[in-house]
């Protein structure tokens, strides 16, 4: 697969949107949620995952510099980061059986993140209780990336 293609495909969705809706933004006061992945913030020894973590490396880097360019129209810009959720998609392959032992024994609340968890994340920073928050990535992987691997709860 053509790496530059795949960084590409992850940053567009946010390179191509924000700038279009920027003067919505402003008039209104608006915020923006990028939604990344923990791959941006860990490397990993199982999956071969470069230009994802690269692209959500510089989404990152993007989340921020648009926090910064936002704050004087009182735009705010933030991102989630989800780790291993359980959904269709992620079964037939993150959490292929022989993974998802482990996967879940180094979660803390002993479980896979579902879609609500980073569905709660996204309401929480879009909804005026998040008003002072800007410019952050919040990480959604029940504390997976907090401890070493090997450790249990």
């Amino acid at each position: 697969m053509d790496l530059g293609f795949l960084v590409r495909a992850e940053l567009d969705s946010v390179w191509l949107t924000v700038p279009a809706a920027w003067p919505h933004l402003v008039r209104s006061r608006g915020c923006v949620l990028t939604i990344g992945s923990t791959a941006g913030l860990n490397a990993s020894l199982t999956n071969p995952r470069t230009a994802h973590s690269a692209a959500n490396g510089a989404l990152i880097a993007v989340t921020r510099q648009l926090a910064a360019e936002g704050a004087p129209h009182g735009v705010r810009v933030n991102c989630v980061n989800p780790g291993r959720i359980d959904t269709d998609g992620s079964r037939a392959t993150l959490l292929a059986d022989d993974q998802m032992r482990g996967v879940v024994r180094h979660a803390l609340p002993g479980r896979l993140g579902a879609p609500v968890d980073v569905m709660d994340a996204a309401v929480f920073l879009t909804s005026d209780e998040a008003a002072h928050i800007t410019g952050t990535h919040h990480v959604v992987d029940g504390g997976w990336s907090a401890v070493l691997p090997g450790a249990t709860a």
